[in-house]
C-alpha cells in the first residue's frame, strides 16, 4: 500500500476503538508511519473531527422538548411550564446553529461518491481477495445469482468480457442501497472487479470520467440506464483498457 491509497482509506477513519482493530485501517495507520506530510494530514483530519464533535455535544434540546412532541402525536396539551421567553429565544437559537452546522459538516465532509469509492476499494483489495458469496467460473451463474437476489447488474457487457472466465460474485447492500460485486479473470491471471449501484445512492454527488490510477491501483467510473458502475484491477493500465475499452465508449457523466 502506498500514501495515495492509504490516505483514500484513511478519509473514513473514525476513531482508534471502532476501526483501530480492522486490518484494512492498520495497514493504512502503519503506512502514514512512513510518511511525515500524510501522517499531518491524518492529524489535521482528526482534530476538525474532535472539534465538531465537541460542538455538537455541547447542543442541548429545551427541557420540555420531549413533552411537547409526544403532546403533539396524542393531541394532548403539554403539562410543564412555560419557559421563559429568554430561554424559548436561547433554545431556537441552539437548533438553528445545530442545523448551520450540521450544514457545514456535510458541505465539509466526503461525499457520498467519496464514502462508496473508500468502502468499494477496501472491499476489492481486501487480503486475500474479496468475499465472495458464489464462486464459480461461469458468468452465465453469477448474472442468474445476482438476478434471483436483485442485486443491480450490467446485462450489456463488452463480449470480450462476456467470454472470459469469471471467479464469482457477491451480492451485497451499501447504505441502504442494493450493490453487486463480479470478479472476472484476466488472462494473465489477475481479477478485474466490477461493483454496480443504483447511481441514486451518490445523490448529487460529481462522478469522475476516464481512468485513475489510485496507488497500484487502475479505475474506471462509468453511468449507465441509471446505474453507477466501478471497474478496478491491478492489471497493466494497458490490458485494463483492452478489456474495457467497449465500457469507456458507454454514456457517462459530462458526455
Amino acid at each position: 500500500m502506498n500514501s495515495d491509497a492509504a490516505k483514500e482509506i484513511l478519509s473514513a477513519y473514525r476513531s482508534s476503538d471502532r476501526d483501530g482493530a480492522d486490518p484494512i485501517f492498520r495497514e493504512a495507520l502503519n503506512q502514514m508511519e512512513s510518511d511525515s506530510e500524510l501522517k499531518k494530514w491524518f492529524e489535521e483530519q482528526q482534530d476538525r473531527d474532535r472539534t465538531i464533535r465537541e460542538k455538537l455535544a455541547g447542543i442541548e434540546p429545551p427541557a420540555d422538548l420531549q413533552a411537547k412532541i409526544l403532546a403533539r402525536i396524542r393531541g394532548e396539551k403539554v403539562r410543564r411550564f412555560a419557559l421563559p421567553q429568554v430561554w424559548l429565544a436561547a433554545a431556537a437559537c441552539l437548533v438553528v446553529g445545530g442545523i448551520a452546522l450540521f450544514y457545514s459538516i456535510r458541505q465539509t465532509g466526503p461525499d457520498r461518491f467519496q464514502e462508496f469509492k473508500t468502502d468499494a476499494m477496501a472491499m476489492v483489495s481486501a487480503e486475500g481477495g474479496p468475499q465472495l458469496d458464489l464462486r464459480t467460473p461461469d458468468l452465465a451463474e453469477t448474472q442468474n445469482y445476482l438476478r434471483e437476489h436483485q442485486a443491480p447488474r450490467d446485462d450489456a457487457l463488452p463480449s470480450r468480457l462476456k467470454s472470459m472466465e469469471t471467479e464469482g460474485c457477491r451480492a451485497f447492500v451499501w447504505k441502504q442501497y442494493p450493490a453487486s460485486l463480479t470478479c472476472f479473470r484476466m488472462p494473465n491471471g489477475q481479477l478485474l472487479h466490477l461493483v454496480v449501484i443504483n447511481r441514486e445512492a451518490m445523490g448529487n454527488a460529481n462522478i469522475p470520467v476516464g481512468m485513475k490510477s489510485v496507488g497500484d491501483w487502475h479505475v474506471m467510473f462509468q453511468q449507465k440506464d441509471g446505474m453507477l458502475m466501478m471497474w478496478a484491477t491491478q492489471a497493466p493500465m494497458e490490458e485494463f483498457k483492452q478489456m474495457v475499452v467497449k465500457v469507456a465508449a458507454e454514456p457517462r457523466l459530462g458526455s
